[in-house]
């Protein structure tokens, strides 16, 4: 992973969240409303905390939006 898509330890702990989620629905994706609902019914997240931890992971091109839906950007992983 390149340096530029490292990420702090509570974006981590997000995005694993998220990705339990999102690989199980049927578009790959959540809504960006329920996306800051699943980080914030976990006990490590306030609602501001999951609403930076969406930012921190989409302006390090970790996740996207399309349509107010979250989606994890794929890597080669």
């Amino acid at each position: 992973m390149s340096w530029e898509r490292r990420i702090p330890p509570f974006a981590e702990d997000a995005l694993f969240v998220l990705d339990e989620v999102i690989t199980r629905a049927d578009d790959r994706s959540v809504p960006k409303a329920d996306a800051e609902a699943i980080l914030a019914a976990d006990d490590r997240f306030t609602d501001a905390d999951a609403e930076y931890a969406l930012n921190v992971l989409q302006s390090r091109g970790h996740i996207y939006y399309v349509d107010e839906r979250v989606y994890i950007t794929p890597t080669d992983e």
